[in-house]
């Protein structure tokens, strides 16, 4: 980095790519790096490369479990989650729904794809373009409130350690895994119950569902939460009655 550029804005980008151990950030340092840098050539403040930094960070801890992919390709309903998300789970005040808020994060996102398009790191601005429209590109802040989830999409990725750390497992959990989440703890816990129900779901569904239930049983085995399942949820800032009632929808759907 930049001698004149703040050693804050160091130390935040270096603690940040320090605590990623093994694995590569989605947003890779290099380009974080070298967009501040051509940022404070221009005349950026340090407390605005700071800014800048802070978003794109934000931006990457929300997508860092997601499966590797061109970052371009995030479809344009996942930043109004992104926002949502943002609001509910970063605990600072430039990260509300306000509109001043959000135009500055998902302008600065835009400004940092816009960089790497220039530099041939990513393939378009066709999503990010569309969500900022969509998002912040009238008069007031605009989310879909309805995502277009399938049960396939990523969740989150858990990780765990055991025999003081000399073993390391990770297990892949989608949106599906999630909803039979939420209907366990609706049933009181009870995975026979929840067998159960699907059972009662059409014949070819009622067999999907159950190899689902079967294969999250496996997963949270496999990171030791087969006793705690409902642990699982604290991973989800907010989940209220409408998450639950498309958990019911997609269960029963066969």
């Amino acid at each position: 980095m930049p001698e004149h550029e703040s050693l804050e804005l160091y130390e935040a980008i270096d603690d940040y790519y320090a605590a990623q151990e093994d694995r590569e950030p989605q947003i890779r340092r290099a380009w974080v790096e070298e967009h501040l840098q051509a940022l404070a050539s221009s005349g950026k403040s340090d407390d605005e490369l700071l800014m800048v930094w802070d978003d794109i960070n934000a931006l990457s801890i929300f997508i860092e479990d997601m499966p590797n992919t061109d970052i371009s390709t995030i479809p344009h309903w996942q930043y109004s989650a992104f926002m949502q998300w943002a609001d509910q789970c970063l605990d600072e005040p430039g990260y509300s729904l306000r509109l001043e808020h959000v135009r500055r994060l998902m302008g600065n996102i835009r400004g940092f794809y816009q960089f790497l398009l220039d530099k041939a790191h990513i393939s378009n601005l066709r999503e990010i373009s569309s969500a900022f429209d969509y998002i912040c590109g009238r008069d007031e802040v605009r989310l879909i409130e309805t995502l277009p989830y399938t049960g396939a999409e990523h969740w989150l990725t858990a990780r765990a350690t055991f025999h003081e750390g000399r073993v390391k497992r990770e297990a892949v959990f989608s949106i599906s895994d999630q909803w039979l989440l939420l209907l366990l703890a609706s049933v009181g816990g009870s995975w026979d119950h929840l067998g159960r129900l699907a059972s009662t779901v059409p014949t070819r569904g009622g067999g999907t569902r159950k190899l689902a239930i079967y294969n999250l049983r496996r997963k949270l085995k496999r990171i030791g939460y087969d006793n705690k399942p409902e642990d699982m949820l604290m991973c989800t800032c907010s989940l209220d009655d409408d998450e639950l009632d498309r958990a019911t929808r997609w269960f029963f759907s066969g």
